[in-house]
C-alpha cells in the first residue's frame, strides 16, 4: 500500500542522549516534529537530538520551539545536515472534532529498536477535545510518531502515550528503586556494615538495581492495545508562527 510507504519515508527515530523515540518530517522534509518528552532537556543543553531513518541515515537537529511535556508535548526541529532525496513530509489536517471509527495509521520505532513499523488503527474514543484514543499496540519508543488519516494521508496527531493497568504502580516502584539507589550512592565511601559476611550497603544497591530492571521489563511488555494521540493542531500553529516570524 503506497500510503504506508509514504508514512515510512516520513518517519524517523529520534535519539537524544539516552532517550529513544520517534518523529516525522512535517510540512517540509527539513522540519521534524516529535514529543517534547522524548527530548526533554534539549532546550537547555548543548547536546543535539538526532533523526535516524530506517535505512540508518543520521542528521543532527536544531531545536526551533517546543511545548512542554505537561502542556501540548511537542518539539519542532530543523535538520542541520543533508537529507536523502527519498524523505517525505506529512501535511497536517487535524479535524475540528475527532470521531470514533476514523481509520488511521501510526508509525514509529517501538522499544527504540532499529525496525520501523507502520500499523493500522482506528480512533476509538476521546480523552478530551485535544487527546484521542487509538486501538493500536503503542509501545515505548512509539512516542512522537505520526498518526495519519488513511483517506488523505494527512497527519492528524502525534503518538503521545499508551494506556495500561498498573502504570502508576510501576511509576511508584521506579521512584522507590531510585530513592534506594540514590541513598546507597550517598553513603558510598563511608565504610561498610557486614554481618555474617554480607555487605548490606552493596546488597541494598543490588536490590535497588534489581527493582529498576523489573520495573523496566514490566513497563516494556505491558500493552493493552490502547494508544493516546495528541492533536497535531498545536504543533501546526507553532510552526506557522515560526515561519511568519511571530512570537
Amino acid at each position: 500500500m503506497r500510503q504506508f510507504e509514504n508514512i515510512a519515508d516520513a518517519t524517523v527515530r529520534i535519539e537524544y542522549e539516552s532517550s529513544r523515540g520517534s518523529g516525522f518530517h512535517f510540512i517540509d522534509p527539513e522540519f521534524v516534529v516529535t514529543n517534547h518528552h522524548v527530548v526533554e532537556g534539549v532546550e537547555a543543553s548543548s547536546s543535539r537530538a538526532v533523526a535516524v531513518s530506517d535505512r540508518g541515515h543520521k542528521v543532527p537537529l536544531d531545536l526551533l520551539d517546543y511545548s512542554s511535556t505537561g502542556q501540548h508535548d511537542f518539539a519542532i526541529f530543523k535538520a542541520a545536515g543533508t537529507l536523502p532525496p527519498t524523505r517525505k513530509a506529512l501535511s497536517p489536517n487535524a479535524p475540528a472534532e475527532f470521531e470514533r471509527g476514523e481509520e488511521v495509521a501510526f508509525a514509529g520505532f517501538p522499544h527504540g529498536v532499529d525496525d520501523l513499523l507502520v500499523q493500522e488503527a482506528v480512533v476509538s474514543g476521546l480523552v478530551d477535545p485535544d487527546h484521542f484514543y487509538i486501538d493500536g499496540s503503542v509501545n515505548g519508543g512509539n512516542s512522537g510518531g505520526p498518526i495519519v488519516n488513511l483517506q488523505d494521508g494527512s497527519v492528524i496527531g502525534i503518538v503521545t502515550d499508551r494506556r495500561f493497568l498498573g502504570k502508576q504502580d510501576l511509576s511508584d516502584l521506579q521512584d522507590a528503586a531510585e530513592d534506594i539507589r540514590q541513598h546507597c550512592k550517598s553513603i558510598q565511601g563511608r565504610g561498610s556494615v557486614e554481618l555474617m559476611g554480607i555487605d548490606f550497603g552493596a546488597f541494598a544497591q543490588l536490590m535497588a538495581e534489581g527493582m529498576m530492571v523489573i520495573q523496566q521489563a514490566l513497563e516494556a511488555n505491558a500493552n493493552t492495545g490502547i494508544g493516546i494521540g495528541y492533536s497535531i493542531s498545536f504543533a501546526e500553529a507553532k510552526f506557522n508562527q515560526i515561519n511568519t516570524g511571530e512570537t
